[in-house]
């Protein structure tokens, strides 16, 4: 073991240092207050995650992201006024994602009811 810790670098030693102080640093700071409000986080999370999965959202949201049109439009942004917005109500394609916008916003709706 200690012949593998001499063909160590300096850099190494150090960035192994870094680590070991970060570690302990962060177990410095761990309470039980703090590990009760992380896993509140994460259960929400998860909460939200499974949620999430067991739609087709994040399949749609993937499609939509790697759209070459949509990365056209974020390298060089149209300008858009109330006349291209009235004019985007004619393509079929706006009209379903505003659907789909609507039809979201009125289940968070229904569920900010409860």
């Amino acid at each position: 073991m200690s012949e593998e810790f001499a063909k160590l670098s300096k850099e190494d030693v150090e960035a192994l240092s870094d680590i070991l102080n970060s570690y302990r640093m962060i177990m410095d700071m761990m309470n039980d207050q703090m590990i009760e409000e992380l896993s509140k986080t994460m259960s929400v999370l998860m909460k939200l995650l499974n949620g999430l999965v067991s739609t087709d959202l994040p399949d749609v949201l993937e499609k939509a992201l790697q759209d070459p049109e949509l990365d056209k439009a974020l390298m060089n942004p149209p300008k858009a006024g109330l006349s291209s917005l009235l004019g985007a109500l004619r393509d079929e394609d706006f009209q379903r994602g505003l659907g789909i916008m609507i039809e979201l916003l009125k289940a968070l709706g229904r569920a900010a009811k409860d």
